[in-house]
């Protein structure tokens, strides 16, 4: 049915590409009104080159921003960073959208990765340049990430920054070159400043050394990814090591922790998970993919890992540009319902709910967030806060890609004209979405 579903969609996000609606307009008859932005200014030029997914292509990037909060304009001297980068288009379903989405490794004079500070995030060659198209209020994936690392959970930070990219060949990089309000974030992966275990090299196969680290997935699948299967038959992707680099013992090791970690949610006394998860983690990655009603949570973009000598750990999350009411299928404009029993996701989930002891903790962490991290004021008022942050860069955006009020991939059959609307559905959704988790938290697995 979901498969059917996002078929059809496909299908009619390609007859409005087709009849004109969704696409780009020509950089040669658009141009930005306001000259000056309070975001940071990403510039890049590709001298030419068109943009692909895989390989990276190489290309120069210029950041321009104030430091002071002084406006940045494209002939501004406050240059942040200037230097070599490589590029390419990622996603998977957004990548038929005209507004793409962007990874980039910063490079230097020979090539290779270059770790660099951009914009006071801390220093990591790999980035990712996320171009909220169907989401309207350009926020989604900025509010869950943030509330996640507010929680204790550590999750990819970012930067809302408005783009212009030249891969046209022009000699100077012009307002015409305007490509939107973008979402500068860490790309996931293992390191001191993003998910922070130990590295584990092929040759690394000693007891003392084969229990990590690890990042795993539950996604769709890529050309180039490795996978494994578990005994019960779930699908776990190599993040880390990538499925190249990794031996054939680690292999081994890593499918039969996550097939025993199975295993002991299948028995009569399930409670012997706890010597497998750090359940805490568990509890948080299904409150944030509760609350915002992730259509993806669980079953795609769904990360772990496993530090040497210790339990799996759930995250960091990813990817909720189909949540908060986003979305026409799989019941995701509602704010009623639990979403892991509209979702086909990992048997994981019914079982650990079935556990009083998890439960218990589960409910009692929702309630202590209620009262301090995720308090209807606290939500409400970032999402107000970011909506006058972008009040003027959103403008630019929409007279780029003028989607508001058409339905792209993804929207619910409510498509505000303004938006001062898309973010007064924003908070009106949540705060129905809020309530109601208040007051079904407690029958949870009933």
């Amino acid at each position: 049915m979901l498969k059917s579903t996002i078929n059809a969609s496909v299908k009619k996000i390609t007859l409005l590409l087709l009849s004109g609606v969704l696409l780009s307009i020509p950089t040669s008859c658009f141009a930005i009104k306001e000259k000056t932005s309070i975001l940071p200014l990403v510039l890049i030029d590709t001298f030419g080159k068109w943009i692909s997914d895989e390989p990276k292509i190489s290309a120069r990037m210029k950041i321009i921003y104030d430091e002071s909060g002084g406006r940045n304009a494209l002939n501004s001297p406050h240059v942040h960073f200037d230097g070599k980068i490589g590029i390419e288009v990622r996603g998977k379903t957004s990548q038929a959208f005209p507004k793409k989405q962007y990874g980039f490794e910063i490079q230097d004079d020979s090539g290779n990765d270059k770790d660099v500070s951009l914009l006071q995030l801390p220093a990591e060659s790999d980035w990712i340049l996320n171009g909220p198209y169907s989401d309207k209020t350009l926020m989604r994936n900025y509010l869950a990430y943030e509330f996640s690392n507010r929680m204790g959970r550590y999750t990819s930070r970012t930067k809302f920054v408005e783009v212009f990219l030249n891969d046209s060949g022009d000699t100077k990089i012009k307002q015409k070159h305007y490509v939107g309000v973008y979402l500068l974030m860490e790309k996931i992966k293992r390191g001191k400043n993003r998910v922070n275990i130990q590295s584990l090299k092929s040759t690394q196969e000693k007891p003392s050394e084969i229990t990590g680290g690890y990042i795993l997935k539950i996604d769709k699948i890529d050309l180039n990814d490795r996978y494994f299967l578990t005994d019960y038959r779930t699908r776990l992707i190599h993040v880390y090591p990538k499925g190249n680099q990794i031996s054939a013992a680690q292999k081994a090791w890593i499918r039969n922790y996550m097939s025993a970690f199975e295993s002991s949610l299948k028995a009569p006394d399930r409670g012997e998970y706890v010597e497998y998860i750090h359940t805490d983690t568990f509890i948080d990655h299904f409150i944030i993919n509760e609350l915002f009603r992730n259509i993806d949570g669980f079953r795609n973009s769904t990360y772990m890992y496993k530090d040497r000598n210790t339990k799996l750990k759930m995250g960091p999350i990813w990817d909720f540009n189909l949540s908060m009411g986003n979305a026409y299928f799989n019941n995701g404009w509602e704010t009623d319902g639990w979403l892991i029993h509209t979702n086909p996701v990992p048997f994981w989930w019914d079982r650990l709910l079935t556990d009083e002891n998890f439960k218990r903790k589960l409910v009692k962490r929702w309630r202590a967030l209620r009262k301090d991290e995720l308090t209807t004021s606290k939500l409400l008022e970032e999402i107000d806060r970011t909506a006058e942050y972008l009040s003027k860069a959103q403008s630019r955006n929409f007279e780029r890609w003028p989607v508001l009020g058409v339905s792209v991939l993804g929207n619910p059959q409510s498509n505000p004209s303004t938006y001062e609307q898309e973010v007064h559905q924003l908070k009106t959704w949540l705060q129905d979405r809020l309530e109601w988790i208040d007051a079904h938290i407690g029958y949870l697995g009933q």
